[in-house]
């Protein structure tokens, strides 16, 4: 399990980057090499990073051949930045996982989503409307949370991978206050971070500044992640200002 003492200051939290994905990850450019990755995040100064690359419903445990991989990658490789191998891992349905709970443990970071909607394997809610996706992720976030599988949500709530409305705004609008507290609190609970994830946070403002007051609230852990595809956007820092600006 991975959690850290909460702090809401961004510089701060920039200092570590807990969402990369490598070229394990299809979506990712080739240039997302281990070692590349790894000698732009001390080249940043940064502190941690975590590697988290997706796993998939037909390749169940495939994170954990990934993991063995890009430790034999690293090994050796002199650094100054902690490297965290982890998995950005999937719950795609309420109670419905991609891979079974012993390869989640053998992780050092577990980073899980619950709103991969794009995805031709996700379970979606029967009703097509904003309310019954938010009830959707609450309930599959539940499941995760009794589950013990998470350190880490990411991206939580976004709802930009939902295709079935003109504005996805919709969905995030249709949460309560109360429901995100009520949930925040219970992953609190059991030592699960929330995270700021930089392009959910750009794409939709007023939701996240909501998100990130509301956490504050309740006291939860932020974790900070640039979900970086490319070597570009592997240092948080240069988010920090404009994240500052949507947030506070």
């Amino acid at each position: 399990m991975f959690f850290h003492d909460k702090t809401y200051d961004i510089d701060e939290l920039a200092r570590w980057n807990l969402h990369i994905h490598t070229n394990f990850s299809r979506c990712a450019k080739p240039e997302m090499v281990a070692r590349d990755i790894v000698k732009t995040a001390d080249e940043a100064g940064l502190e941690i990073i975590a590697l988290t690359d997706h796993n998939y419903p037909h390749k169940p445990n495939a994170v954990a051949q990934q993991r063995y991989d890009l430790t034999r990658e690293l090994d050796g490789f002199e650094r100054n930045v902690k490297v965290l191998i982890g998995a950005e891992l999937s719950s795609y349905g309420i109670n419905k996982f991609a891979d079974d709970i012993a390869c989640d443990n053998s992780l050092d970071y577990r980073l899980y989503t619950t709103n991969h909607y794009h995805q031709d394997y996700w379970e979606h809610p029967e009703a097509k409307t904003p309310r019954a996706y938010a009830e959707h992720m609450l309930a599959i976030m539940e499941g995760v949370i009794e589950s013990g599988r998470a350190d880490c949500f990411a991206h939580p709530f976004m709802a930009g991978y939902v295709k079935a409305f003109d504005d996805f705004h919709d969905v995030t609008r249709a949460f309560k206050d109360n429901e995100i507290g009520d949930i925040m609190e219970k992953a609190h609970k059991k030592e699960i971070a929330w995270e700021l994830n930089v392009p959910a946070i750009f794409g939709d403002h007023a939701f996240f500044n909501r998100y990130f007051h509301i956490g504050k609230e309740v006291g939860v852990v932020f974790n900070l992640g640039t979900d970086a595809h490319a070597l570009s956007n592997v240092d948080p820092k240069k988010f920090a200002d404009e994240l500052k600006r949507i947030l506070y």
